[in-house]
């Protein structure tokens, strides 16, 4: 099963455009709810808790929470680490160096393996990226070729961490350094290019 067959980043929406929009409603409708509740509480000064709502708030608490708890473990499935979804295997594996101010992106089909400019990338490939650091903390943040972000994840010196990510559309993306790391910052990107099938 792919990441896109799950709803796990589609190529033209990021996220299922439906349930992002049922989530942003429900929040609107608990922000709604709990904005009333404070005015009738603070327009309505009385001791001790006698007013109309005051048997219910319990309730409305008990409802928000599980309302809470069930938007937020649905969201799970959204995350494009490799630990939250386990039965999706990568196609391909990149390991990403970062280093002050550039990026290596390291092809295992060269021997010894070095860093490739313009790394290709066959398009419907799930791509485990491993990112790490050499010097100083990075962020390794991809761009789609119209400049929105399509993920990031932070780079630490001395460990690994992962983002997972399936590219439909075939172009050219950029990486570029989503956290200050020095005087060079502003110069630390690479691209890497998704080719057709």
């Amino acid at each position: 099963m792919s990441i896109s067959a799950l709803g796990i980043f589609p190529a033209s929406a990021g996220m299922n455009i439906i349930y992002i929009t049922v989530i942003f409603v429900m929040g609107v409708l608990i922000t709604a709810v709990a904005l009333v509740a404070i005015i009738y509480s603070t327009r309505h000064p009385e001791k001790g808790d006698s007013h109309a709502l005051a048997k219910y708030e319990r309730h409305w608490v008990i409802g928000i929470i599980i309302i809470f708890v069930v938007f937020s473990a649905s969201t799970l499935a959204y995350l494009p680490y490799p630990y939250a979804h386990s039965n999706i295997k990568p196609t391909m594996i990149v390991d990403v160096q970062a280093q002050q101010f550039s990026w290596c992106l390291e092809s295992k089909f060269t021997q010894p393996p070095s860093c490739v400019a313009n790394y290709p990338i066959p398009a419907g490939n799930t791509v485990l990226f491993n990112v790490t650091s050499i010097d100083v903390t990075h962020g390794f943040g991809v761009y789609d070729s119209q400049g929105a972000i399509l993920f990031q994840v932070q780079v630490m010196p001395g460990y690994y961490n992962n983002i997972m990510y399936q590219f439909t559309s075939p172009g050219t993306y950029y990486v570029r350094c989503l956290e200050f790391c020095g005087y060079g910052h502003y110069g630390m990107f690479t691209s890497f290019t998704v080719t057709p099938t």
